[in-house]
C-alpha cells in the first residue's frame, strides 16, 4: 500500500479468522457450507476489520484492506462529499459506462446500481484500486475516462495521488 491518504481517528483493531462467510446479517467463521463466502467485513461501531486467514500473503490482501479501511472513510465522509462522489457515479451511469474498479462495486451494480450500497463499495473499490497493489487492477473494467475522473475526485478531496488512473 503506498500513498494512501492520511488516515486519522482511533484505532481499528484487525482480526485474521478462517473461512468467512455471510449469512442472515452476520459473519460466521468455518462455516463454509452457510451463507456467501467473503474475504472481510467491517463493522463501523466496532472499529474492527475481519480479514479471512487464507489472505494472509495473497497479493490481492493490500487492496482488500484498503477497500475495508475506506469503509471508515465513507461513514465519516460526511452528507456533501458523499453526494458530490454520487453526481460522479450518476454522470456515469447516465452515459451508461460499464465495468468498475472492483468486484464488490461490480457485483452491487449489477444488482443495485442506485443503492446507497452499490455507492459505498464502489467508493471503496475506487480506494482500494487508487492505493492498493497494483495486482488487483486486474478487476478493473472501468473506462479510463471514468477511471480518470473519479481519480481527481480522489486527489481533490484527499490530496495528491501516489499512482496515475
Amino acid at each position: 500500500m503506498s500513498g494512501l491518504p492520511a488516515l486519522t481517528g482511533s484505532p481499528l483493531l484487525v482480526s485474521v479468522l478462517p473461512v468467512l462467510t455471510a449469512h442472515r446479517g452476520k459473519l460466521l467463521s468455518g462455516h463454509p457450507k452457510r451463507g456467501t463466502p467473503v474475504h472481510a467485513a467491517s463493522f463501523i461501531r466496532r472499529r474492527e476489520i475481519v480479514l479471512e486467514t487464507e489472505l494472509l500473503g495473497k497479493a490481492d490482501l493490500p487492496h482488500i484492506l484498503v477497500h475495508e479501511i475506506f469503509h471508515f472513510v465513507w461513514v465519516r465522509l460526511g452528507n456533501s462529499l458523499r453526494r458530490s462522489y454520487a453526481a460522479l457515479v450518476e454522470e456515469e451511469q447516465r452515459n451508461k459506462a460499464r465495468g468498475e474498479l472492483g468486484e464488490s462495486a461490480l457485483v452491487s451494480k449489477r444488482l443495485a446500481p442506485d443503492s446507497r450500497d452499490y455507492l459505498c463499495e464502489s467508493f471503496c473499490d475506487t480506494a482500494a484500486w487508487l492505493y492498493a497493489s497494483a495486482t488487483p487492477r486486474l478487476h478493473a473494467s472501468l473506462a479510463k475516462r471514468w477511471r480518470l475522473r473519479r481519480g481527481a475526485w480522489f486527489e481533490a478531496t484527499f490530496g495528491g495521488l501516489s499512482r496515475g488512473c
